[in-house]
């Protein structure tokens, strides 16, 4: 029998689980190849035919070359089937918040293998931080060489950082984040590589979130990640892929109006760890004197309201607030699936997470209504999605095709620069 047909030129099936047996999308072809195995697998090589809709010959060139690279091995067991190395690659992920640092190494499938977690204070002195910022970097690199390490897991890929409010399309500095304006227009990559000798890849700490949500869940195609901390972001996943739209600054929601303790306010200010601090203060659930210019006693004040349980109506408050937000998402989106992360939200714990519920079944309550769930990756979920974005783009896994240039970054080279924070000022 022979071959089957081969699409013409203009003809490329859609979407991460399709593919293309034309030569000058071979490499696009190979990531989704191993996308797939990552994901999802193991796989055998006629599954992957059915999921990709690329041909017998195809498939078994692919799965020969991603064998030979180290990136999958046959599995244990027998048929032949497909499993991704986990070791075969590296990358470190940080994650910068007002308050606290996370310095993560992941392997190929997103394990954690090391992490750090460093308080401290990011709002006045850039350099201090980023000093603090590569020393984790050097322990959590482990044995700091460019060679294979005592744990068969190389050197990583480079670093992904993580930043809160927008970012500049360039891919250089931060934007204009209202808690850290001692960061504005500070090339924080290059210092940041400088620092530490590895390449340095940025990202929004939303955009991060999710990417760590789907980079091995082989049923997230669709969700929406969002992530509270010192400010509060949403990042959607569509057919497997985050939406970081065209200068890479998607899921800037903080401004959407909600009602919230007695009147209405935006999200932010409703959620939002320093506004909750003195909501606290005044209701006398915590003492008067706590220094509400710095960071870190904002932080270790709204730990403390969370776990008061007389504090339990304003932490509902709150979560009952995201939940009239999310609505509208889920509502223009139909996602069936949210995910909360972020050190705000954890600190909330089930009575924060069951608002949240509480109101979308209210307010959608013919549906679409989503699960909703905590980020299954702790205070880690966001350094660990950094990590991710390294990983993805050193293995070159596409965007879907006809999304525009920009399939390695996500973003739009040469579009508008949008640089704003409708951001969560201190």
């Amino acid at each position: 029998m022979s071959e089957p047909r081969q699409p013409l030129p203009d003809t490329v099936v859609q979407g991460r689980t399709g593919g293309t047996n034309l030569v000058r999308v071979g490499v696009q072809n190979r990531a989704l190849v191993l996308d797939l195995v990552r994901r999802r697998g193991p796989f055998a090589r006629a599954e992957l035919m059915r999921a990709t809709g690329l041909s017998a010959q195809t498939v078994s060139n692919i799965a020969a070359g991603l064998v030979a690279a180290g990136l999958v091995r046959e599995a244990p067991g027998g048929g032949r089937r497909l499993e991704v190395v986990a070791g075969s690659r590296s990358a470190i992920g940080v994650h910068l918040d007002p308050a606290h640092l996370v310095v993560v190494r992941t392997d190929l499938t997103g394990a954690v293998l090391a992490v750090e977690h460093v308080d401290l204070d990011a709002t006045d002195d850039p350099a201090r931080t980023l000093d603090t910022m590569a020393a984790a970097v050097h322990r959590v690199r482990g044995d700091g060489s460019r060679a294979r390490s005592r744990t068969g897991v190389p050197a990583p890929a480079g670093i992904g950082l993580a930043v809160p409010g927008s970012i500049d399309p360039d891919g250089v500095r931060m934007g204009t984040p209202a808690q850290l304006r001692a960061w504005w227009s500070l090339p924080v990559t290059d210092e940041l590589a400088a620092r530490t000798g590895l390449p340095v890849r940025l990202e929004k700490d939303g955009v991060a979130s999710a990417l760590g949500e789907v980079w091995s869940a082989a049923g997230a195609d669709d969700l929406v990640s969002v992530f509270l901390g010192h400010g509060i972001s949403a990042a959607t996943v569509a057919a497997g892929e985050v939406v970081r739209g065209a200068t890479g600054n998607a899921g800037e929601f903080g401004g959407m109006p909600v009602e919230a303790h007695g009147r209405w306010t935006e999200v932010w200010e409703a959620c939002q760890p320093l506004q909750q601090v003195r909501r606290g203060i005044d209701a006398g659930l915590l003492r008067t004197g706590i220094p509400l210019d710095r960071a870190s006693d904002v932080r270790h004040a709204f730990e403390r309201l969370c776990a008061t349980p007389s504090a339990a109506p304003l932490v509902a408050e709150a979560g009952a607030a995201l939940g009239s937000a999310l609505a509208h998402v889920v509502e223009l989106l139909d996602v069936p699936r949210v995910v909360i992360g972020g050190s705000a939200a954890l600190a909330g714990g089930d009575v924060f997470i069951a608002a949240v519920r509480e109101r979308l079944a209210v307010r959608l309550p013919n549906g679409p209504f989503p699960t909703v769930a905590a980020t299954a990756f702790g205070e880690a979920s966001v350094a660990r999605g950094a990590a991710c974005a390294v990983l993805q783009a050193d293995l070159a896994v596409p965007a879907p095709v006809g999304r525009g240039a920009g399939v390695a970054t996500g973003r739009r080279p040469g579009g508008p620069v949008h640089v704003r924070s409708i951001a969560h000022p201190w």
